[in-house]
């Protein structure tokens, strides 16, 4: 019997590493379930492990992953073969990075893969639900529902980031000028005002000193400033990537004022959706939670949803369940426990998804809209500010001279 390296996680969602023998991942997979561990790839003691970073990327961007969801849906929806529907999107993609991924696909399906083995040897590049979904839609016999909702929730994703670039762009710009200008001042022009300043002889408004004094330091420690800001920047980063770090930091982004409830929607529209998409696919409740506690990009909510499938395991309703949580808001509370109670759960949380996907950009485009003037009168401070440090000792001589 063949050896298996396996990667699978327990119910906590810690990755377990190992090797098995089994007679193909499908008993691997059956046999790491009685064991409480949850198969996310396998391969073949001796096999070539086949990796997507082997072709250098490590993840496929999400406008190739919409086009493979939507052509996957249309063929197999159609009744075209399998095989023909991959070499079509082969011959699209030729030369590129994606096009070899496709063609490594298909020769493993020809193989004798299934479809879902073929893309778990490149999970880096497609990610780990994406995967996993269309593994549940093949044991359901709904690959191409899987597919097409896939695509929908894919698109939604690629609208919302392009609607955030466009309206981010004009306070992008507003703060660009106001980095530009306070460099300039700083470093160029208040140095050399200053010094006309202090040999007036004139008594210096509190905004003069402030400017000359921070003038004066920006020059003689620019260097330990940089320092400053890079060593900040790399410890932020390194604390972000700790598991108590990242659950603080993903704590204070909830409690931001308007952006935390932003963010918290964020959240919870992928908790939906992802949930609907695993339960439409066949998975069962606890196992669905247990992969969308890892992709609903919060810890603080990912910790809820893992109490929530703790709970559910010890006898919880799924709706009493979120409610003791404290995490998730009334509204969506009442459409899952309608969904519940009526054995409607999926078509629940496919209108919680509805909602959500209005609810996000509306939100984004408000705050970005109220960003607006407030950073155009930050903007006109600033240099009202710097004008009148410069003008107000001036101002002063002239009259002094006239008397």
């Amino acid at each position: 019997m063949p050896q298996f390296h396996y990667r699978a996680r327990d119910e906590l969602g810690r990755m377990v590493k190992g090797i098995h023998p089994a007679g193909g991942e499908d008993q691997l997979a059956r046999t790491l379930r009685e064991k409480k561990l949850y198969l996310i790839s396998a391969s073949e003691k001796g096999e070539k492990k086949k990796e997507a970073i082997s072709f250098g990327l490590r993840k496929v961007g999400r406008s190739d992953l919409i086009e493979f969801s939507s052509h996957m849906a249309t063929i197999l929806s159609a009744g075209i073969p399998l095989m023909e529907g991959l070499q079509d999107m082969i011959l699209r993609r030729k030369g590129t990075k994606f096009g070899k991924i496709l063609q490594a696909i298909k020769d493993d399906v020809e193989g004798g893969s299934t479809l879902y083995e073929a893309l778990a040897h490149h999970q880096q590049a497609f990610g780990e639900v994406y995967v996993y979904m269309v593994r549940a839609g093949e044991t359901s016999g709904t690959v191409e529902r899987v597919f097409e909702k896939l695509a929908e929730f894919l698109a939604w994703q690629e609208q919302l980031i392009s609607e955030a670039k466009k309206l981010t762009l004009y306070p992008l710009v507003v703060l660009g000028a106001i980095s530009i200008l306070v460099i300039f001042v700083f470093a160029f022009a208040f140095p050399k005002i200053s010094a006309v300043l202090m040999d007036m002889k004139v008594p210096l408004p509190a905004s003069t000193r402030f400017l000359i004094g921070f003038s004066q330091l920006v020059q003689s420690s620019w260097h330990f400033l940089g320092l400053g800001i890079v060593a900040g920047g790399v410890g932020f980063r390194l604390i972000s990537r700790t598991p108590g770090g990242r659950l603080m930091l993903d704590r204070l982004k909830l409690k931001l004022p308007v952006v935390g409830e932003l963010i918290r929607k964020i959240a919870l529209s992928r908790f939906a959706h992802h949930l609907g998409l695993l339960l439409e696919g066949g998975i069962g409740i606890s196992d669905a939670l247990l992969t969308v506690e890892r992709v609903v990009g919060n810890r603080v909510i990912s910790e809820t949803i893992r109490e929530v499938r703790e709970e559910i395991q010890r006898g919880s309703t799924f709706t009493a369940a979120l409610q003791r949580s404290g995490e998730f808001p009334p509204m969506a509370l009442r459409m899952i426990a309608i969904g519940e109670s009526t054995g409607t759960l999926t078509e629940a949380l496919a209108k919680v998804s509805q909602y959500y996907d209005q609810e996000v950009p509306a939100s984004v485009k408000k705050i970005l809209t109220a960003a607006e003037p407030i950073l155009i009168m930050f903007l006109a401070v600033m240099i009202m500010g710097i004008a009148l440090s410069i003008y107000l000792p001036i101002y002063k001589s002239i009259g002094m001279i006239g008397k």
